[in-house]
């Protein structure tokens, strides 16, 4: 089975369009486990292990990335990033510029921020393993590799109806 199923690669241009279909998308979906598999086995996004840590200072610079905060009490400056799946900004960029806001952050990555106790970053999970799950599952292709799949069986399926012989008077295709 093996043998025939590398010849018939071998032969990919000579199948008939339904087994080519099958095949591709067969390729397409190993890929997507493949990947699927690293991202959940050997990416950290650097959270792995981390702390949550506060901080409080005035926001010298925002954009849809992150911010630069200079530390209220040390004066040093910090480079925070939003980043999908672990938080998002409620506000426009142009309303923190110039604020002192208080941060609760993993590394780098923002999870909260608040000014006068209202919320304007809002956390989608509370420590660094959510945090890294939450990350995990933006970045895996899981739909993708669901439909790939899918596809495959659907072309071999089809094939396989499209080669059985019909029965004297009905026939499906």
């Amino acid at each position: 089975m093996i043998r025939s199923a590398l010849r018939s690669l071998r032969d990919f241009s000579t199948l008939p369009p339904l087994l080519q279909a099958a095949w591709l998308s067969f390729a397409i979906g190993l890929f997507m486990a493949l990947l699927h598999l690293w991202i959940f086995n050997f990416v950290d996004y650097g959270l792995d292990g981390a702390n949550v840590e506060s901080l409080s200072g005035k926001v010298l610079y925002a954009d849809r990335g992150g911010m630069l905060i200079e530390d209220a009490e040390s004066g040093e400056y910090t480079r925070l990033k939003v980043v999908r799946g672990i938080s998002y900004l409620n506000v426009g960029h142009d309303q923190i510029l110039g604020r002192t806001l208080s941060f609760t952050h993993l590394r780098d990555a923002v999870l909260t921020c608040t000014l006068d106790g209202q919320e304007l970053c809002i956390a989608q999970c509370a420590n660094a393993m959510e945090c890294l799950d939450s990350r995990r599952e933006r970045e895996t292709p899981q739909g993708m590799l669901i439909v790939a799949f899918g596809t495959s069986l659907v072309c071999l399926g089809l094939h396989g109806l499209r080669r059985r012989k019909p029965a004297s008077g009905s026939g499906i295709f």
